[in-house]
């Protein structure tokens, strides 16, 4: 374990489980209760975030590895800082999510609609290099004491100081300090903690990593005057921007990037007039961005319950994914192709991707053959989707799927099912009603 002692802390071997975990809800209870006894917090907000000891139960880490291309999966679902997770994420999210929204984005489509903008487009010249730095350490990157020091500073600086649903943000600073400190997981019948950096298995914790990454983006990017001519994007834990000065002075830069934060950031740094960035391959072609989608992204995934509709979603997910991607109608060609191919190998028949492409194009109302041999349809077709996609991230927040296998069980027994959904949208309404925000809801019943 020494070579992980950087980022965990051993605190004790399983079988002082029990002391271990009553040490650490004694602890987060104490803290709770002098907050609620002070007035930081209510008694609801005590109450809902109180532990008992039947809340807890960890689970095991089967591997540990730093700085690699694996990365350990930790769940944290019933650990003693779950509740403190959950509430925080709640509080937390639109405002975070408000100040991220212009600088990070998380799937392709947004990639591709940023790129295609003037802020963007307008900085790319016949010799402007592409640079992808992809952040190796994202989850493990900043000290504890550092992600509540920016997160802090951030949302003080946003909300001007003015709490957050009644909360002030020194209060914010004391909860997260805890949900940091006090998170546990099992490794080879040891009990750990993390001393450097998060959980990789939680939403609230790509939250705060992007958060703190904002932080020094901000610091080192754009507040540099060097850095005034281009454009800066993150996409997960790799960012995106353009370069138009000298490569003497890149290098210069890249140096100055490495030697800037306290923090031991690992960074794997491509550059050139053609990248690859996620599921995507990016390349300046005379001033203008010509993109494809990247053949890994084409293998089947791995599901299990009900595969044949999962491949189905799989497969017209794809080929939306696909136009997006595609700049040039020949490579959408190639590549539907060759997704044709992977379902093929897979077992599945040449009638099932023609069935997909036949919903495909009812839906849209067009015939995928003829897009894909003619460029110009196929540019106002990809013109057309992409519009139809940015009109539905704009015009809701998020969008919520129930999918229900008709051929499987009969539908009065979903019906039942179904009311048991009922309190849940009930605290999705009231969390999106409460930050005036519009979610869609849709069912989709599958028949065969």
């Amino acid at each position: 374990m020494k070579q992980h002692q950087d980022d965990y802390e051993l605190l004790s071997s399983i079988s002082n489980m029990e002391t271990i975990v009553n040490q650490h809800i004694h602890k987060i209870n104490m803290t709770l209760n002098f907050l609620e006894h002070e007035h930081y917090i209510t008694k609801d907000i005590y109450q809902q975030l109180f532990l008992q000891r039947n809340d807890i139960q960890l689970k095991n880490v089967y591997f540990l590895f730093d700085r690699s291309y694996v990365k350990p999966i930790f769940s944290m679902e019933s650990n003693v800082t779950s509740k403190l997770s959950t509430y925080l994420d709640d509080l937390l999210r639109p405002i975070i999510e408000d100040i991220l929204k212009q600088s990070v984005v998380n799937q392709d489509f947004d990639f591709i609609q940023c790129l295609h903008h003037h802020q963007c487009s307008s900085k790319l010249k016949p010799t402007t290099l592409l640079v992808r730095i992809k952040i190796q350490n994202f989850f493990s990157l900043f000290k504890h004491q550092s992600v509540v020091d920016r997160i802090g500073y951030l949302l003080a600086k946003h909300r001007q100081n003015q709490p957050i649903n009644h909360i002030s943000i020194v209060t914010i600073e004391r909860l997260l300090e805890l949900y940091l400190k006090y998170t546990l997981f099992i490794f080879e019948d040891y009990i750990y903690t993390f001393n450097h950096g998060m959980p990789n298995e939680t939403r609230f914790r790509t939250l705060l990593s992007n958060l703190c990454l904002y932080y020094w983006k901000t610091k080192k990017f754009q507040d540099n005057q060097q850095f005034q001519n281009e454009f800066l994007l993150q996409y997960n834990d790799e960012l995106f921007f353009t370069w138009n000065q000298s490569k003497e002075n890149f290098h210069i830069f890249l140096l100055e990037l490495k030697e800037f934060s306290d923090d031991d950031i690992d960074m794997d740094i491509e550059y050139g007039q053609q990248i690859n960035i996620q599921n995507i391959h990016l390349e300046n072609r005379h001033g203008q961005f010509y993109s494809t989608m990247n053949t890994s992204s084409m293998l089947l995934p791995y599901v299990t319950g009900y595969p044949k509709v999962k491949y189905q979603q799989w497969f017209r997910s794809t080929l939306i994914r696909l136009i997006q991607l595609c700049s040039d109608y020949q490579d959408f060609t190639r590549q539907r192709i060759q997704m044709e191919i992977h379902c093929l190998i897979s077992g599945y028949s040449n009638e099932f991707s023609e069935s997909e492409l036949e919903k495909f194009n009812r839906y849209f109302n067009v015939d995928i053959y003829q897009v894909q041999v003619n460029e110009l349809t196929y540019q106002q077709f990809r013109s057309n989707l992409l519009k139809f996609q940015r009109w539905q991230s704009q015009n809701y927040s998020s969008i919520i799927e129930f999918n229900y296998l008709y051929d499987y069980r009969a539908y009065h027994e979903f019906k039942k099912k179904f009311i048991l959904f009922g309190q849940h949208i009930q605290i999705l309404m009231q969390h999106y009603h409460r930050n005036k925000q519009k979610f869609f809801l849709m069912l989709n019943i599958y028949f065969h």
